[in-house]
This record gives structure tokens, sequence and C-alpha cells, in this order.
């Protein structure tokens, strides 16, 4: 394993990448670079440059613990970096400088490809702080920014699934007409057997390959705009976070295909217009060409500590898209419903005396 750390040209700190400028930048002395050009002027072009994994000499870590946890050194101040088993890209926990664990992005693990941040992190947090004034039931405090305790910057490992299929289904149409006569009320339902199939493809159909991600949570921040994807380079994991994959492709193949045959029953379900209500009767569905890519989504992870407990939000690193569980204050609830209920018992009073 090397572990890699991008060096300014200019005074020798270290580089991240900054996203609204979408290239490497220097916080000391302001200066921005292509990724391309301080690739080149720091990565050694010779195996035998840069920091190999140590083994602990004072007692040996059990197989368990070897597996889940790896020591390293810092290239800037020689401090030891602890890192699990799927990190690829951390901070040194001494200087707090950026660093790449080479051997996690290359070979069979290196992505196919990766989206770069365009959310910086204090758009992140003040969206996130505005966000929180917008909900009525917080409990008071909740909001300010000494809640947030901390905000990551993660590229997340996904499986990209791209197919073809051909979808059948049958559906049953209904139509209702309602009349009077006379004294009577009259409803009439008529039932239509509609049948509908076509081919469609899906390109990009995301799953999170991290054990450590919630799935809901991942696919609630959806979608990523795959048309901004670039080819991998390691710079780009400069000043972030990021994990390789630990779940496997194969193990995403249940969870793909559901979403596939449902969008796919959702689109055909949509062509049966004009009835008031359509229903599944049978629905089948055969893919092709089905395949997968490795790539790495920018994720903003924020996390929030009111009362003891830690609230996880996660936004869009690309398109600023936020979401996670709020608490709510019983106080407040308690104080909307008697708002409420001041407010239906004051009409009320009104109604019946103008009557």
């Amino acid at each position: 394993m090397i572990v890699l750390e991008y060096k300014c040209p200019c005074c020798g700190a270290g580089l991240a990448f900054g996203e609204k400028e979408q290239k490497l930048k220097c916080e000391s002395c302001g200066n921005t670079f292509d990724v391309d050009a301080v690739k080149a002027f720091n990565e050694p072009e010779s195996e035998n440059v840069g920091f190999c994994w140590e083994q602990q000499e004072i007692k040996e870590l059990s197989e368990d613990e070897s597996q889940a946890l790896r020591q390293i050194v810092c290239p800037s101040c020689g401090g030891e970096i602890i890192a699990d088993e799927q990190t690829a890209a951390t901070f040194c926990p001494y200087c707090d400088s950026p660093a790449v664990i080479s051997g996690r992005v290359s070979g069979v693990l290196r992505p196919d490809g990766v989206i770069p941040f365009q959310v910086t992190k204090d758009d992140a947090k003040s969206a996130f702080l505005a966000l929180c004034k917008k909900k009525k039931l917080l409990p008071k405090g909740f909001h300010s920014q000494q809640r947030l305790e901390k905000i990551t910057g993660i590229y997340v490992p996904y499986w990209l699934y791209d197919c073809d299929c051909e979808a059948y289904g049958k559906f049953d149409g209904t139509r209702v007409k309602v009349w009077r006569r006379g004294d009577y009320r009259y409803t009439r339902t008529d039932h239509y057997l509609l049948m509908r199939n076509g081919s469609m493809g899906f390109d990009g159909v995301p799953m999170d390959a991290s054990a450590k991600m919630d799935d809901e949570i991942m696919e609630s921040i959806e979608p990523f705009d795959y048309s901004k994807i670039v080819d991998f380079d390691s710079a780009y994991l400069s000043g972030f976070m990021a994990d390789k994959y630990d779940v496997q492709a194969e193990s995403g193949h249940e969870r793909i295909e559901e979403r596939v045959r449902k969008s796919a029953e959702d689109l055909l379900r949509e062509t049966c217009s004009g009835y008031n209500k359509v229903t599944t009767k049978q629905f089948q569905v055969s893919t092709d060409h089905a395949r997968s890519r490795y790539v790495l989504l920018p994720v903003w992870m924020l996390y929030s500590r009111y009362k003891d407990k830690t609230y996880i939000f996660a936004m869009n690193g690309q398109s600023g898209k936020l979401t996670g569980t709020f608490p709510i204050c019983p106080k407040q609830v308690a104080g909307w419903f008697a708002g409420i209920t001041a407010a239906v018992t004051l009409v009320a009073t009104v109604v019946q005396m103008l009557l």
C-alpha cells in the first residue's frame, strides 16, 4: 500500500479538491492547479517511493482485528493513521493532511468513474440550517450551529446497473358514471381489460456498495447526473473521505430487478389513460444485456446532536438534495394542535352566531 498526498508546487502545503473551481486548491497560498499537472508533480514514478503498511510490534492483532483495522503512516508528519479495511481516502488525525491510500483504489478495486463534488462544505451547512428554520416543530436551539457537530464529504461507492427489458402487462381499467333519477342515485362501473407491452432500457440504476450506508437514505438523495461522470483519478479524493465497495455487485441483483420491475410496470400503467382507476392484473418482465459499473458518487454526511442522540443527514454532493430525520418537540406539537383547535372553535362560534 502507498499513501499519496498531493502537495502544492508553490508552498508545499496539502491540496484539496475545490468543488467550485473543479481543481486542486491550496488553502495556504490560495493557488489552484489542474489535476493532471499536480499529479505529474506529486505522484511517485517508482514503486519504491511512498510508505508501506506497518505492523504493530507491541502486540500482535488477532486475525479478525487485522481484517477490521489497518495502520499507515502519514507522509507529512509521520503520524499513524488508523483506517478500516474499506477506507480509500482519509485525513491524518495529527496534521489534518488529506491522504489517499492508493492500493484501495487500484487494480480490481479501481472505479470506472467518479462524479466530483459540486456542493461545497459551506453550502451544505447553510442549506441544513436554512431547512431547520422552516421546520416549525423542531426543539428550540436544534438549528443552532453548535448542534451541527460534524460535516464530512464522502465519496460513496456505488454500483450502476444497466439493462434492456421486455415488459408485458394486463391491467383492469374502470370508468365510473354517477347520475340521479328521481329519488334514486345510480352508479355504473365499467371494467376494461387493457393489455400493454413494450421494450425499454435502463441506464445507471444505482445501488450504494457500502454496507455502512443506510440504503433508504442513499436512495432518497437520488438522482445523480451521470453525464458529469469523469474518468477516475485519485486526485479527486484528496480532501475527502472515500470507501471501497464491500457489497458485491451480485448482491444487488434482486434489489435492482425489483426497482426495474416497478419502474417498467409504472411506465406501462401510465399509458392507460382515460380511466378513473387502473390496477395491475398480471405483469411480466425479462431482462437482457445486464451489466454493472463501479463508480464513486459525492455525498455530504451531516451529524447533529440533541439530548444525547445523534441525528444523521445526507446531502447529494452534486445537486444539494438533503434528507434526514428531525426531532420533534412535544410542546411545539401541543401548541400547534391547540392553535388549530382554537381556530376551529372560533369558526364554529361565528357560524352559529350567523345562523
